[in-house]
């Protein structure tokens, strides 16, 4: 694990602080959330580009409903068994990290559409939207009966979607390295008007904002050096 424990001089400071959110990766062992949400040893991770049933989400098939949901999560947990998945990402939102991911050099986003497992919201994304319209031709997955488009589903049963990141209570993840295009990624600021060492996280909602004082690539580096990980995101 390359040193971080110093002051960076400006100039990299600089170039990290107008890196393109793209330049934030992430890589370790995953869980699936559900059929497009992963959790990497604590960060939580959206795959761009497509939008999967919800977990609690049901579909139809031969008249009969079944737990599509559970089936994407499932689709896309065996996709990242005992791999290492490596993200990069394009946005965030909310304390979640939208990203384009890779396990065993496979596109999970792309191989969720494939199995018939996920929809593809915006026309613009066109391999995937091309790729959807072909499994949909084939009545793959989901495609095989109908079913409420996630969004739509999401909309109609607020009390049965999964509250986003942000609104839980973050536990530091201890065994995880954030590494972006110039090296160790948590950025470590001193807060004067608190009188406090705060790091933040590849993500959260400050993060793009925060002009580093130091830098780590895990947080028991940044917990090591007397910083504490930010409340406010």
């Amino acid at each position: 694990m390359p040193e971080s424990r110093f002051a960076f001089a400006p100039f990299c400071v600089l170039l990290l602080c107008t890196a393109p959110a793209q330049a934030q990766s992430i890589s370790g062992s995953a869980r699936a959330v559900d059929g497009d949400t992963l959790d990497i040893t604590g960060q939580e991770v959206r795959l761009h580009g497509i939008d999967a049933p919800e977990a609690r989400q049901t579909c139809l098939r031969d008249g009969v409903a079944w737990p599509c949901g559970t089936a994407a999560r499932d689709q896309l947990a065996l996709l990242v068994a005992n791999a290492e998945v490596a993200c990069e990402s394009v946005a965030s939102s909310t304390g979640t990290m939208i990203a384009r991911c890779e396990a065993n050099g496979i596109d999970l986003a792309e191989s969720m559409v494939v199995a018939g497992f996920a929809t593809v919201p915006n026309p613009d994304d066109a391999d995937y939207a091309a790729m959807a319209e072909r499994v949909k031709v084939r009545r793959i997955g989901i495609w095989a009966g109908s079913f409420d488009a996630p969004a739509l589903w999401r909309k109609a049963h607020p009390e049965a979607v999964r509250k986003p990141a942000a609104s839980r209570t973050a536990q530091p993840s201890r065994s995880k390295t954030y590494r972006g295009l110039f090296g160790c990624a948590i950025k470590g600021n001193i807060s004067r008007r608190m009188g406090e060492n705060i790091y933040y996280l590849p993500g959260m909602k400050y993060y793009d904002g925060t002009r580093p004082e130091r830098l780590f690539c895990t947080e028991e580096e940044a917990q090591a050096a007397g910083y504490r990980r930010s409340r406010g995101g």
